[in-house]
């Protein structure tokens, strides 16, 4: 059997319910760690660091006590919560019978839009935050911008391909 890549029973629909349950597990990651923020409830604390608990593992999150390594904790979940659901609204449109719609090219573009200014307004945060720039993140945010202008070309082939589309049912 041979997986199709658009439409339903696709590759498309098992990338959208893949990326809908990144979105739901990050989001819930962010409560739980804001909870444990505000309820301060860690495993502990010293010297500046803390700890949380995670749930059914034996793990535990790390990290400095202090605001800018919070605020860098909760723009991070935030940033992938977006860019995961745009990305399974992405795959929704493309489980779609009619693949080239005024839909996808609106979800493509947040997807564009998120990619190519979020690096940077993450860089401005970071520096206002933790009063340094991480180079550490540059790869990271060199392959967003990458996905950002990508995703660029395919909006300009899918608004292509709708013109067409337009043109070949005014046709008929």
């Amino acid at each position: 059997m041979k997986l199709k890549i658009f439409g339903k029973k696709s590759l498309s629909q098992l990338l959208f319910y893949i990326t809908r349950l990144t979105t739901i597990g990050y989001s819930i990651f962010l409560l739980f760690i804001s909870y444990a923020f505000v309820s301060d409830n860690f495993i502990g604390v010293s010297n500046g660091q803390f700890q949380i608990g995670i749930p059914l593992t034996d793990s535990a999150i790390k990290g400095g006590y202090d605001s800018s390594t919070i605020g860098s904790i909760i723009v991070f979940f935030i940033f992938y919560i977006l860019f995961f659901y745009i990305l399974s609204m992405v795959f929704r449109t493309f489980r779609e019978e009619v693949l080239f719609t005024e839909l996808a090219i609106k979800y493509l573009t947040y997807f564009a839009i998120i990619n190519l200014f979020f690096p940077f307004v993450y860089g401005v945060l970071q520096s206002i935050i933790l009063y340094k720039i991480d180079f550490n993140d540059l790869s990271i945010a060199f392959l967003h911008i990458i996905l950002g202008v990508f995703s660029m070309f395919i909006i300009t082939i899918f608004k292509q391909g709708v013109q067409l589309q337009e043109e070949t049912e005014l046709t008929i």
